[in-house]
């Protein structure tokens, strides 16, 4: 099923023409997203150039998660995103777009922790097999975490081994047999490493499993991807949230 804002977002691209005082002003459009958490007492707001979308604030150990179809006259060559921090009145991010390219699409990963943006290193792309990177943020722990997902027959498969929190963690995956299915949910497990049932998040299970619907994991046969996580522990179920452009 297609986006509604993609369609959005292309009809007005295809429109592309008001009227004003007689004469024809072509508008452009392009969809921002970003995707990602908030970890601390800061509370952040996006703008883009002077639109203020404070009716979209992300509060204290949230996810973030903005999107937005942002139009302008196609004679605009650039235009600045930024992100604030409400509380501080501090501004913790900022991105110089141009808009004179064909992207209809932006996508920006951001993760504030404790008042410092989390820097997201995303390993390169290895075109035999699908890269995958976790960050965990579980101040509670030092202890390596193994990630295993699992299927509704029980079926197991690792996707990390020896995640350290507070560091970016690297592995390898590619799809297996009872895996395969890119309509089905699966169940991501955290366990303490070299165990299979030694809860990694306050010896809870409820707080260390979350399923693999908004995971977008890679489908039967694919390889080259690469997909950025952020996980963490909040106060009633396991937040994982992915980094990377859908």
């Amino acid at each position: 099923m297609i986006n509604m804002k993609r369609l959005m977002l292309l009809a007005i691209a295809a429109a592309g023409l008001v009227s004003c005082n007689k004469e024809e002003i072509k508008t452009k459009a392009v969809s921002i997203q970003i995707r990602g958490y908030n970890i601390g007492n800061s509370e952040l707001e996006v703008s883009l150039d002077a639109v203020v979308y404070d009716k979209f604030k992300t509060k204290p150990d949230q996810q973030l998660n903005f999107g937005k179809v942002y139009t302008y006259p196609a004679s605009q060559g650039q235009g600045l995103l930024k992100i604030k921090d409400v509380i501080s009145g501090k501004e913790v991010f900022q991105n110089q777009l141009s808009l004179n390219t064909p992207e209809l699409e932006r996508f920006f990963p951001f993760v504030f922790i404790n008042g410092s943006p989390l820097e997201i290193k995303a390993p390169a792309a290895n075109p035999a097999t699908n890269k995958m990177a976790f960050y965990i943020y579980y101040p509670q722990s030092n202890d390596g975490i193994d990630i295993f997902m699992k299927n509704k027959e029980g079926k197991t498969v690792y996707i990390a081994r020896n995640v350290k929190p507070a560091t970016w963690t690297y592995s390898d995956y590619v799809t297996t047999e009872g895996f395969k299915d890119a309509t089905e949910t699966y169940t991501w497990y955290f366990v303490k490493t070299g165990t299979t049932d030694q809860w990694a998040f306050n010896d809870d299970e409820g707080l260390s499993n979350c399923g693999t619907g908004q995971l977008y994991l890679p489908k039967k046969g694919e390889t080259g991807r690469v997909q950025t996580y952020f996980v963490t522990p909040a106060s009633n179920q396991l937040d994982a949230v992915s980094l990377f452009k859908i």
